[in-house]
């Protein structure tokens, strides 16, 4: 089943897979990417839960009004109109959400806002909102991702390093639809306008340390973007102690390069959340290589 959200960016498209009755999942993508980025995870998750996958505007099925709008907080704004919808016409009062990169910020941001009672958990994989903000970092944001000349021809190579060795046929289809955003006018102008977005003011979690929800958070030990040893450290040091952190042997998107691995970590937490705030289940932390 598919539905169509209207936001002020752009209509979001949402696929719909999952028994009705099913504890409720909504899957959030990376810059850039869409829904499919999930595709390799997407039967073992739909079997257990009720699974809505979003495109961010202008990205898969989803339209996009003005490129140069969309920034990681109004995506925030923009999900927040997606579980309006979902409890209106799907009648989701509680949702577990995944997400990646600017796709686990909204997630934080989501579990911050007016939905915190909602959210039932957070599987945060690589997150952004973590990144220590210096003028390097608002520079490369913004003078560099942030600018279509210069970032059309960094966006392939940046993603041939994040999704990894690309030894699975999900992989290969995120890098393929990759290669073709050069040559889509919007879609790069999206890309850029998010980009941009990490240096505003206004970006950044309040505080990450009382979030009242649990939380999984994956990270890839060889990502390029945000690596584990800078980026992995200071969200495990913000978000709250009872955090289930885990250190996966991959690149930025996990569920792409390892899928299995991924499954095995991601399932039992959403299938009992609650176990992490109970004391459960032992948070692991990175190791020093």
């Amino acid at each position: 089943m598919r539905m169509t959200v209207p936001t002020p960016l752009g209509d979001i498209a949402i696929r719909c897979y999952g028994a009705p009755g099913a504890p409720a999942l909504l899957l959030l993508h990376a810059n850039p990417g869409d829904g499919r980025d999930y595709d390799a995870v997407l039967p073992a998750l739909a079997d257990r839960h009720r699974t809505f996958v979003a495109d961010w505007p202008g990205y898969g099925d989803s339209t996009v009004s003005e490129p140069r709008l969309v920034t990681p907080e109004r995506l925030v704004a923009a999900a927040e109109q997606v579980l309006d919808a979902l409890a209106d016409e799907e009648g989701v009062r509680e949702v577990s959400v995944l997400g990646n990169s600017v796709g686990g910020y909204v997630a934080c941001r989501l579990a911050e806002g007016r939905h915190a009672r909602s959210i039932t958990a957070l599987v945060l994989v690589d997150p952004a909102g973590f990144t220590r903000r210096t003028v390097l970092t608002r520079w490369f944001c913004r003078e560099v991702m942030g600018r279509p000349a210069r970032a059309r021809r960094l966006v392939v190579p940046l993603a041939r390093a994040y999704l990894g060795r690309l030894g699975t046929s999900s992989a290969r289809a995120t890098y393929e639809r990759t290669r073709r955003l050069p040559g889509d006018v919007r879609r790069l102008a999206v890309h850029c306008a998010i980009w941009r977005g990490f240096a505003d003011p206004d970006f950044g979690l309040a505080d990450p340390a009382v979030l009242d929800v649990p939380i999984l958070l994956l990270w890839g030990r060889r990502d390029p973007v945000v690596p584990a040893f800078l980026d992995g450290r200071r969200a495990q040091r913000h978000l709250p102690v009872r955090t289930l952190s885990v250190l996966l042997p991959t690149a930025h998107e996990p569920y792409n390069e390892r899928p299995d691995l991924f499954l095995r970590h991601t399932l039992p937490f959403l299938k009992d959340p609650r176990a992490v705030s109970a004391g459960r289940l032992r948070p692991s932390r990175p190791r020093r290589r």
